[in-house]
């Protein structure tokens, strides 16, 4: 297997390495790989490393409520909500929805309740410019494609790919829940020339079979599909991240696998020793500004003229 450039491909080369698993007859192919042990071992990695990242994809999605009306649909894997807060011209928060305990006197203003947002009381009026400020939990269906000429084409803006769900992917499955795919890389992997990776900004349904992911900084080499041959959807490229998720991944086929504690053990030393190296990267990489609880804010201050 050519691993070079996609994640999944070299997630899955890591975990037969460390189990010693042939790739040709394999009991789990690559496909069940991805879909059972990559896919679950990723979200677990990703849900510790947000307690520790300084660098965590934000989010900011438009969310405007409407007076009386108590419950608004989250988008799909929302890990933790940040801020409901409205916006002047130059970016800057002039008014804010603050939680409140469930027992205040006041009522909890808003929770989150599954996959809602519940106001109580309710919105006093509208509010047409709110924003949900979110980080994306992980929870996600990689994919790579190996026909991608075949269900990918780029607009002339290089920033909004269109993407037929349809097409049968190499490993993995499209996630068609609207904003999955939100904060993580869309991958070009051409035969020859620049492999390209771009932070996706937005995932929408179009029409039936088709979905366009819209990424934020354009992409420069890529043009059309150019008769790409592959595109991956998938976290992105970075060493102690595929070695942490390959040595979970590992520990959890070793159950399916029954081998020796002192063989699972070395995986468990070689998972903790990836995640050190993950998490100091990730705690120092905004380095003026070091992970810690800040004094100077709104929730800090008992009136407020900017609180909803």
């Amino acid at each position: 297997m050519d691993s070079s450039n996609s994640m999944l491909k070299t997630v899955i080369e890591r975990i037969r390495g460390l189990l010693d698993d042939p790739d040709l007859e394999a009991k789990y192919n690559d496909d069940y790989l991805v879909r059972h042990i990559i896919q679950p071992a990723f979200a677990t990695v990703t849900s510790r490393l947000n307690n520790s990242s300084t660098n965590a994809v934000m989010q900011r999605l438009s969310f405007p409520l409407t007076k009386n009306v108590a419950d608004y649909q989250l988008p799909a894997c929302v890990g933790e909500v940040l801020r409901l807060c409205v916006l002047d011209e130059s970016g800057r928060a002039i008014q804010e929805a603050v939680p409140r305990g469930l027992f205040n006197l006041r009522g909890p203003n808003w929770k989150v309740e599954g996959n809602l947002i519940s106001f109580l009381p309710f919105p006093p009026e509208d509010y047409a410019y709110m924003e949900l400020w979110y980080i994306h939990s992980g929870d996600f269906s990689s994919v790579y494609v190996s026909t991608a000429s075949a269900s990918f084409t780029l607009d002339a803006t290089k920033k909004i790919a269109t993407i037929n769900v349809a097409t049968t992917p190499a490993l993995g499955s499209f996630d068609r829940r609207p904003g999955a795919y939100v904060g993580q890389q869309l991958r070009l992997i051409p035969t020859t020339g620049v492999v390209e990776e771009r932070l996706i900004d937005s995932w929408v349904y179009t029409s039936s079979n088709v979905w366009t992911a819209t990424v934020r900084k354009a992409f420069v080499n890529a043009t059309g599909n150019a008769n790409l041959p592959a595109f991956e959807i998938a976290p992105e490229s970075n060493e102690p991240l595929f070695e942490a998720v390959a040595a979970f991944g590992a520990m959890k086929m070793a159950g399916y696998r029954k081998i020796s504690g002192e063989h699972f053990g070395i995986i468990q030393a070689q998972y903790r020793d990836a995640m050190k190296t993950l998490m100091d990267h990730y705690a120092n990489i905004q380095m003026r500004m070091p992970k810690y609880f800040e004094k100077d804010t709104v929730d800090n201050q008992l009136t407020q003229p900017w609180r909803i």
